[in-house]
């Protein structure tokens, strides 16, 4: 039942993103528009949609899917084969990227005090939100699997990885950015004038969609009203990733449990804000840095930011919103 639930969410979503697309497209002005081509489908288990602005797009469309379905064969635990599954699997492994992407992440983790943490699969197993049988576990179930959990949990030396018994690797904090800095690297090798893609909560946004250079216009979610948009950030070209309590979710005796988890508690978070949407150099920064400062609450989230170099709309649980950085940002 929660999986089809999940199905028909994410069909709704497809809606309402370019919905929301359409919207944030129309504030600009739409004469010297390059050529358009779009589509939206679902990969990584989330909703993507592009649009390509070029005279000849060529099979980027098509392109852009394979390259998301490859990374999942990577990246994605649920994979047999993925390098992910292996390292979770058999305890080592040997690839270039993720040996690179973990050794930056361990780096974040230590700045959160541990609360983001990509060793988090045993817990997130356990809470298993959003999919069948999602549950609150007990308290030892919790406790048992924090053990697991930890930057010590995973070694990377060169390409190589290793990781201690019973450690469950969990790319999803990252995945999706991840996703999103293979796209503009492909990008740059195409005809494209420019190209905006989503993938879920991540988003890279590519060159230029006119002739007068207009910037791009991405609006932010509401986080408590699905069919409505918070505001919109204007940005050249860049990566955007929001995270927020509203994904995913479930409610039992009147309380919301989601699925940002903190990796030192086991249990969702709770630190006073429930939407955070990070620009940054990097897909692969901003998806992290999205979650990982909507774990450790305002203040902390600030100086991370701060000192990351990025920007950020930071939105907590009494709607008060608060910038960070050089970001323009129109609340509607």
């Amino acid at each position: 039942m929660a999986n089809r639930k999940r199905l028909f969410s994410m069909l709704a979503a497809l809606s309402l993103t370019a919905l929301i697309v359409i919207s944030s497209f129309f504030l600009s002005q739409r004469d010297e528009k390059f050529p358009l081509s779009e589509k939206s489908v679902i990969a990584m288990g989330t909703v993507v949609t592009e649009k390509i602005y070029s005279e000849n797009p060529g099979t980027a469309i098509k392109d852009i899917v394979s390259i998301i379905n490859g990374l999942e064969d990577t990246i994605s635990w649920r994979k047999e084969n993925s390098a992910v599954a292996l390292l979770n699997r058999e305890g080592r492994v040997q690839n270039k990227y993720l040996g690179e992407v973990i050794y930056d992440m361990q780096s974040l983790s230590r700045l959160t005090e541990g609360k983001f943490d990509l060793t988090v699969g045993r817990i997130s197993r356990l809470w298993n939100i959003g999919e069948e049988n999602e549950k609150v576990p007990s308290e030892k179930e919790i406790k048992e699997a924090l053990k697991t959990v930890g930057t010590d949990k995973v070694q990377a030396q060169g390409h190589t990885l290793t990781a201690s018994e019973g450690t469950l690797l969990d790319l999803g904090a990252i995945g999706k950015g991840f996703a999103c800095d293979l796209i503009y690297t492909y990008l740059s090798d195409t005809e494209a004038e420019g190209a905006i893609v989503s993938v879920g909560g991540s988003i890279v946004a590519y060159g230029k969609y006119n002739a007068k250079g207009d910037k791009w216009r991405i609006a932010i979610t509401h986080p408590r009203k699905a069919d409505e948009y918070l505001g919109v950030i204007s940005l050249d070209e860049g990566f955007v990733s929001t995270s927020g309590d509203y994904e995913r979710y479930f409610e039992k005796d009147g309380k919301r449990y989601h699925h940002i988890l903190d990796a030192t508690t086991g249990y969702p978070s709770e630190s006073g804000l429930i939407s955070v949407t990070v620009v940054a150099e990097s897909g692969i920064m901003s998806d992290a840095l999205s979650t990982a400062c909507l774990l450790v609450g305002e203040k902390k989230a600030i100086e991370i930011l701060e000192g990351a170099g990025a920007s950020a709309v930071l939105v907590d649980e009494n709607l008060n919103i608060t910038t960070v950085g050089e970001i323009e940002f129109e609340q509607q």
